[in-house]
């Protein structure tokens, strides 16, 4: 009788050792990890352009395996979802989680298994003035104003004569003096126009 139960005994203790041994692998956390956004919580980007969350945790209990999911708030549908492994280490160790941004806003991290709470953070997009289509409008206007005026002030400007150098007029006062100067006629008395009037 006293055998049986010092073999009972011996069982119970022997399945609780083997439970205390058994890594608690993807179970609840106990004990939540201490997790932040090592880059803030305020993201500056352009609409369209990938935002990476840089997780920093400490985990000295266990190994945990969560579904860490990305929310706009206010939204039930996750921009993206991605598992990750903490592992039991006394060292802040990163993980990294990435999503597009299309939408600006808060949003929040969320982890199952009761790793941590809502991590909260926020996207604010960039503004630039050539998002702008009025810019460009008003650079395409400003364009064509000054190819008017230049066209306007090309057809309207006095034209000017071709400007000779100094070689160029001398070589032609030299040739109008070289030039046989054409013989002048007198100028003819009554007399003589009546004279000649009569030979015809």
């Amino acid at each position: 009788m006293k055998s049986k139960a010092i073999l009972a005994v011996a069982l119970l203790l022997a399945m609780a050792l083997a439970a205390f041994a058994i890594p608690a692998e993807d179970t609840d956390a106990a004990n939540k990890i201490e997790i932040e956004l090592k880059d803030g919580n305020t993201y500056n980007v352009s609409k369209g352009s990938t935002v990476t969350l840089t997780l920093v945790y400490t985990n000295t209990d266990r190994n945990y395996s969560s579904d860490v999911s990305v929310y706009v708030s206010g939204s039930s549908t996750p921009v993206t979802t991605e598992t990750i492994r903490f592992i039991v280490s006394d060292q802040p160790v990163e993980e990294k989680i990435s999503f597009t941004a299309d939408k600006s806003g808060p949003m929040y991290i969320s982890f199952t298994k009761d790793v941590h709470d809502k991590i909260y953070f926020k996207v604010n997009f960039e503004t630039s003035i050539w998002d702008n289509w009025g810019i460009y409008a008003a650079i395409v206007i400003v364009v064509l104003l000054i190819v008017i005026f230049v066209v306007y002030k090309t057809r309207t400007a006095p034209k000017q004569k071709n400007q000779l150098t100094f070689e160029q007029i001398e070589a032609e006062r030299q040739a109008k003096a070289a030039a046989p100067k054409a013989k002048t006629e007198a100028p003819k008395s009554e007399r003589q126009r009546y004279l000649q009037s009569k030979k015809k």
